[in-house]
């Protein structure tokens, strides 16, 4: 596959796990010490267009196409500049010759 610098963002990368409250209760939570940068082609997913079936949101999901193979795992959150918002990492798709990573907005 060829690269896609055109469309490269840089976009930040939180790293999360799951930690139990004192009530009992299990969230996931930022690991902000282990966050790093990392660039990738970032293109609009073309199934966000339709609505989910039984939901009046529709999606908004992005495909990434990092540089090399960054340590991102399924649940970590992403930014993008200027996008307030968080993505969360959805799936993982390891090719031979590259990654691709799908992300959706949170809440």
């Amino acid at each position: 596959m060829r690269k896609l610098r055109r469309y490269e963002q840089l976009i930040t990368v939180f790293p999360c796990a799951a930690m139990a409250g004192e009530t009992g209760g299990v969230v996931s939570v930022e690991l902000y010490g282990q966050s790093y940068v990392m660039a990738a082609a970032v293109r609009p997913d073309r199934q966000s267009e339709r609505r989910e079936r039984g939901t009046l949101r529709p999606r908004e999901r992005r495909l990434l196409f990092p540089q090399g193979d960054p340590a991102i795992k399924q649940g970590d959150h992403c930014y993008f500049d200027g996008d307030p918002r968080c993505w969360r990492v959805m799936q993982l798709r390891r090719y031979p010759l590259h990654l691709e990573i799908e992300v959706e907005v949170e809440g």
